[in-house]
């Protein structure tokens, strides 16, 4: 079959599977995160979307790799490969997605129980309410060192596009991490002017805090990227505080997206230039479909990379460590970014090209990588939904809202050393009051019990039946 025909299929194919993936988890799974859900759309859009606008020429602007290339059209630039990886990475993520984790690693107790809708947060503990001076205190002081972290970076940046700081002079990574943090030290500033008034009805003093704080964090997340960055640094506030605003939260959800769409519209526009090609925008931006052909390709060219790329991600944070203590030490392995930088745009300096997660795991280990990466991938993000419903901590959840955000915006469309750097580095203040909840909590800081009227939880979709307590 002619390499442009097969491709079609395969994409066709890999649509119809993610439409099922969706029914099915919508319709079966308890998802207090709904992260299932935001996997597989963000799947949808980064890899098969943006398949169908590069293979059927919808978008003119078709990023840094053309895949319609050879005699028939397609046959030398690894366009099969790339849809091959896309048709069985759906299958696998969604299997990850809904396989019954519990028979693979079996959960003591009671902890495999989820409740059979996201506990309101009145039934929360929340330290920040406990404890609003400290909490408040500490976020106050970690604002005001993100905002100096801020004004640094911006004052010794060695490459900026577009207003995005691509990258830092080496002593000033460490202000890079201080005004990544200044978004986490405004969740933890509304959380704790939110718990002052912990009864379900001020929705429209929580409707003013939520608005200030996505205003606030918009204008902390441009520096660096400033599209998904912004819904990144988003995700957490809103899985908090959106439960708190009753019936304000969908006017919200319907202004918010309104205006997320038009502010990556106008970014994307003085970036790339102006077009009318809107086709340009999904394949640009969100676009690897044709990162996983270009792996593909390369592989046939140059050979495996039999994993460098993974142990570069694994060994990134302890290098980065010891870079803070000043100790000289480099990275033996090539990252993504380099391997496509150089492949690309002719040196492994030319950092602005993120293949994606297919590309990855296709350069590394072929298709069996890609097919076993998203099954991981999937049992992962499956595992954080869970244990964010299962969650009685309000501070368990902000955590585990932003490693749910972190696989959603990193995940499928980042590099693996950007999403440990993210779920590790960049969220330290978030671990930091994660641990000192755990060490300043007081043995009667129980929360408050499941509302004595719905006392049902239910075993996971996996374990079918239900269990009254």
């Amino acid at each position: 079959m002619n390499p442009v025909a097969s491709a079609v299929v395969l994409l066709t194919a890999s649509t119809v599977v993610g439409v099922l993936a969706l029914i099915h988890i919508r319709t079966r799974q308890v998802d207090g995160l709904n992260l299932r859900l935001w996997m597989v759309l963000n799947f949808l859009l980064a890899n098969v979307l943006s398949g169908f606008a590069h293979v059927l020429g919808w978008s003119k602007d078709r990023g840094f790799y053309e895949v319609l290339t050879g005699d028939p059209v397609g046959s030398t630039s690894g366009l099969t490969a790339a849809a091959w990886a896309t048709f069985l990475g759906s299958c696998a993520l969604w299997a990850g997605l809904v396989v019954p984790r519990p028979h693979l690693f079996p959960a003591r107790g009671g902890s495999c129980d989820v409740p059979r809708r996201p506990l309101d947060p009145e039934n929360l503990y929340s330290f920040a309410a406990a404890h609003r001076v400290g909490v408040g205190g500490v976020a106050l002081v970690l604002a005001g060192a993100g905002a100096f972290g801020l004004l640094k970076v911006m004052g010794a940046t060695t490459d900026q596009t577009g207003g995005r700081i691509i990258a830092v002079d080496g002593g000033n990574a460490r202000y890079a991490f201080l005004a990544g943090w200044l978004p986490w030290a405004v969740t933890l500033l509304i959380l704790v002017l939110a718990s002052r008034k912990r009864a379900p009805g001020p929705a429209v003093w929580n409707m003013v805090l939520l608005t200030a704080g996505l205003a606030t964090l918009a204008v902390s997340a441009t520096w660096n990227g400033g599209r998904a960055e912004i819904a990144y640094v988003a995700f957490p506030l809103l899985a908090l505080m959106l439960p708190r605003i009753n019936i304000l939260r969908w006017p919200l959800m319907v202004v918010g997206g309104v205006a997320l769409v038009g502010f990556i519209i106008l970014t994307t526009s003085q970036r790339v230039g102006a077009t009318t090609d809107p086709w340009s925008f999904v394949d640009w931006q969100w676009g690897r479909f044709s990162m996983a052909a270009w792996a593909s390709n390369h592989t046939a060219l140059h050979g495996s990379l039999h994993g460098e790329t993974v142990w570069s991600a694994l060994i990134s944070v302890p290098l980065a460590l010891l870079h803070f203590a000043g100790l000289g030490a480099e990275n033996p392995f090539r990252s993504m970014v380099e391997v496509s930088g150089y492949d690309l745009l002719g040196g492994e300096d030319q950092i602005y090209v993120v293949p994606g997660f297919s590309s990855e795991m296709m350069l590394n280990f072929g298709l069996i990588g890609v097919v076993g990466g998203y099954f991981l991938l999937g049992m992962f993000s499956a595992a954080v939904s869970d244990a964010y419903s299962r969650s009685r901590s309000e501070t368990n959840r902000v955590l585990l809202a932003t490693i749910g955000s972190t696989l959603v915006f990193q995940g499928i469309v980042g590099q693996l050393e950007s999403f440990e750097v993210f779920v590790t580095l960049s969220i330290l203040p978030l671990w930091a009051l994660w641990i000192a909840e755990r060490v300043f909590r007081r043995s009667h800081d129980t929360g408050q019990p499941l509302e004595p009227e719905s006392p049902q939880t239910v075993r996971a979709p996996w374990q079918g039946r239900s269990l009254h307590h």
